[in-house]
């Protein structure tokens, strides 16, 4: 089986399963059916939790700016794409599959597609380094010199860059899902307090 499509679908298969979990969980949660979970005590705490998993992936951007010197922060790197699945999961656990306001839609919309350009974006990463590697081994192996290899190298890391496009996808629309996740503290506490 080819390895790109085997990660594919190891990735799409434990999506729909993270997804389809959360949701019966919110359901299997939800006192009655008029009162979603997400408007129960247990339920507000749930979205609290979710937005601190979720600001836990605002480290590792600081972190990777302030390493310019050093290494890269790889630890706050694993951190940011754990709580990049499971704070998106439990937002979704306290949201639900209830469609009746604008802004938590628009809210859990952004979320969808903030998680869904990290995963590709590090997929990405991980198939170009991949690659680099590989392309290092072959050049070796035909005995190719190893200021040849760096500068061969260093020309294909370059398409690296061009290929972090995803990147302006990704740091605006957690811009937005944090001003939408603002908007909904707000009319959520003005409307119906804790």
């Amino acid at each position: 089986m080819n390895p790109v499509f085997s990660r594919v679908a190891i990735v799409a298969i434990t999506a729909f399963l993270v997804v389809t979990g959360a949701l019966v969980l919110e359901v299997l949660l939800s006192p009655r059916p008029d009162r979603p979970f997400g408007h129960s005590p247990a339920g507000h705490a749930t979205g609290w939790l979710a937005l601190g998993i979720i600001m836990l992936t605002l480290v590792y951007p600081v972190q990777k700016r302030r390493a310019v010197e050093r290494h890269w922060p790889k630890r706050w790197f694993h951190v940011h794409m754990i709580a990049g699945i499971a704070g998106p999961t439990t937002a979704l656990t306290h949201a639900g599959a209830h469609w009746h306001a604008l802004v938590p839609i628009s809210a859990l919309t952004a979320l969808a597609v903030l998680t869904l350009s990290g995963v590709i974006g590090q997929a990405v990463h991980y198939f170009i380094l991949r690659t680099l590697h590989e392309k290092e081994r072959g050049l070796a192996q035909d005995g190719v010199g190893t200021e040849e290899i760096e500068a061969r190298l260093h020309a294909l890391a370059g398409s690296e860059q061009m290929v972090r496009v995803w990147q302006y996808l990704h740091a605006p629309m957690t811009v937005i899902f944090f001003v939408l996740v603002t908007l909904h503290v707000a009319g959520a506490l003005y409307f119906g307090g804790l």
